[in-house]
Formats: C-alpha cells, sequence, structure tokens
C-alpha cells in the first residue's frame, strides 16, 4: 500500500519559504518520494506503518497550507496512467520488493 500526499504551502514570506522547506525535507526523512511537484508517495508495508505515518506527518505539519494524503493499494497505484511525462527517477525504483524487514 502506498500513502500519496499531496499539499499546497504558501511561499511568499521568507518565513513561508523556510516553513515549505522544512516540511518538504522533512518529507524526504520520513521516506517520501516526490513523483510530481508537490505530490509526493511513500510505499508502506502494512496498515501499522501507515498509521505511524500518519502521526509522523501530522507532527511536521507548518502552520499554514492545504495538505491531503490519501491510502491506495499497489494494485490501485500500478494503475496510475502517465499522460505526459514519465515516472521519476525515485518512482522507477520504488517497488513491492524494495521492503526489508530486520
Amino acid at each position: 500500500m502506498n500513502i500519496l500526499l499531496f499539499y499546497d504551502l504558501p511561499t511568499i514570506t521568507k518565513n513561508d519559504q523556510r516553513n515549505f522547506n522544512k516540511f518538504r525535507n522533512n518529507l524526504i526523512k520520513l521516506g517520501f518520494i516526490m513523483i510530481q511537484e508537490s505530490v509526493y508517495m511513500k510505499p508502506c508495508y502494512n496498515h501499522d506503518w501507515v498509521k505511524r505515518t500518519k502521526i509522523r506527518i501530522k507532527q511536521i505539519l507548518p502552520e499554514k497550507g492545504d495538505i491531503r494524503i490519501i491510502i491506495v493499494t499497489n494494485k490501485q497505484y500500478s494503475e496510475i496512467e502517465i499522460l505526459k511525462g514519465r515516472k521519476s527517477l525515485q518512482e522507477s525504483y520504488t517497488n513491492d520488493e524494495d521492503f526489508l524487514i530486520i
């Protein structure tokens, strides 16, 4: 399963820009990859992993902006139709076999 996160954050003031960059960097630290501008995806192994990730996202939310998430199965995600452009490099290397359980 995958978490898709969509965001629209203000970047008008220097403080807004700092918050934008901080949020984006924190998403990357949480394991999200950019699939399009302001659209990030994180593969998750199970529902508990999704739940923990949602808690972590709530801890890094900026004060302003719009942020949405949707959970989709691997099958649903694989059916995304790219109308123009191509998969990002990170997205090309992400699949079900990327999980390492220790």
